[in-house]
């Protein structure tokens, strides 16, 4: 059994941007780096990429389905209607 750096590396990515443990940025800086030092390849260098959008796409459909859920009020934020140039 041999150890395969670019998987682990790769996996450990893909695994930090799923659970939330590194921005979505940072994972793309590391991924480029380890591509400049031929630690990854560009198709695992995708790979990440593609798990950034998912991830993202899945935070967005998230936060829609919260909205949607949640109960509407009739309560409207107060507003004023004072005119300070009126006041003496």
């Amino acid at each position: 059994m041999s150890f395969d750096l670019s998987e682990f590396l790769t996996e450990g990515l893909i695994n930090s941007i799923n659970n939330g443990l590194i921005p979505s940025d940072l994972a793309t800086v590391y991924a480029g780096n380890y591509l400049v030092k031929s630690l990854i390849t560009q198709t695992q260098v995708t790979q990440v990429s593609d798990a950034i959008t998912a991830y993202k796409a899945a935070q967005v459909a998230s936060a829609t389905s919260e909205a949607s859920e949640a109960p509407a009020t009739s309560a409207t934020p107060a507003t004023s209607t004072v005119d300070n140039n009126s006041v003496q």
